[in-house]
């Protein structure tokens, strides 16, 4: 049987992908490693963004009391795990679901869902996460494995986000980022990037690049929050892009490593 910590208490529960209880409108999900969340802070004011756009109070996890975490998390008795914390009018409750190994690198794969549009600007990270999870049914239709992220486009055809994770690369030494037009997520691990990359950063409404430097594949519950991308497929699995030699995409993980390590909180 599996557990969550709602509102304080610890008890029967389900914390798995596109699960959530009655009353929940916003969620975050963070890995918890040897005791320690990295960026914490960035996932809670996202959302909090969410929370204050519908006028609701924020409960201790949700506002960052740190004593309030180490409580649930003792209480909950997990070791290292993907955590999720759910939040709506009356209920914060998290949850603890297995952290399992990550890709070293990524293939990305164009999809025929097409991303969703977004309740408001910033868009907050709501549930039930219908329409990517929607793009996730789509991906393991295809019978990819855990080393492929689907991609959603907009209703133009222009990069999204992946089902799982945000998106960047790198063109004639500039970081390209897609647009919020396009319907994506202020991706924490992207904003962390942006904020680390040393490159000039440009938003963008464009389709997949065929000549770009680098791609990246961004989240947060990957060990140094991202990876590099291989090639990039179409919607029918034909290879569109593949990373050239001397890529820059190393370097910039280095750094998004570490400016995350810089930002982690431990909870040992």
């Amino acid at each position: 049987m599996s557990y969550v910590w709602r509102n304080g208490v610890r008890i029967p529960g389900d914390s798995m992908p596109g699960t959530f209880p009655a009353g929940v409108q916003f969620f975050e999900t963070f890995a918890y490693r040897q005791k320690t969340i990295e960026c914490l802070d960035d996932h809670l004011a996202r959302l909090g963004l969410g929370m204050k756009h519908q006028s609701l109070s924020l409960g201790p996890l949700a506002s960052g009391d740190r004593r309030a975490w180490k409580d649930a998390l003792e209480g909950l008795a997990v070791g290292d795990s993907i955590l999720r914390l759910a939040t709506g009018s009356g209920v914060e409750e998290l949850g603890a679901r297995s952290l399992m190994p990550s890709p070293s690198t990524f293939i990305l794969r164009n999809l025929r869902t097409i991303r969703d549009t977004p309740e408001w600007l910033p868009r907050p990270k709501s549930a039930p996460w219908a329409n990517s999870l929607a793009a996730t049914v789509e991906l393991r239709s295809l019978g990819a494995t855990a080393g492929t992220e689907g991609v959603q486009l907009d209703a133009q055809g222009h990069v999204s986000e992946g089902t799982r994770s945000s998106l960047a690369w790198v063109l004639h030494g500039e970081l390209c980022v897609p647009a919020e037009s396009t319907g994506r997520l202020p991706g924490t691990a992207l904003l962390q990037l942006i904020a680390c990359c040393g490159l000039p950063v440009k938003s963008v409404a464009v389709p997949a690049p065929h000549q770009a430097d680098a791609v990246l594949l961004l989240r947060s519950t990957l060990p140094s929050g991202g990876a590099s991308v291989t090639e990039w497929q179409d919607v029918d699995g034909h290879v569109m892009w593949r990373a050239p030699k001397n890529s820059p995409a190393q370097m910039l993980l280095e750094r998004l490593a570490a400016y995350r390590t810089q930002r982690s909180v431990s909870f040992a």
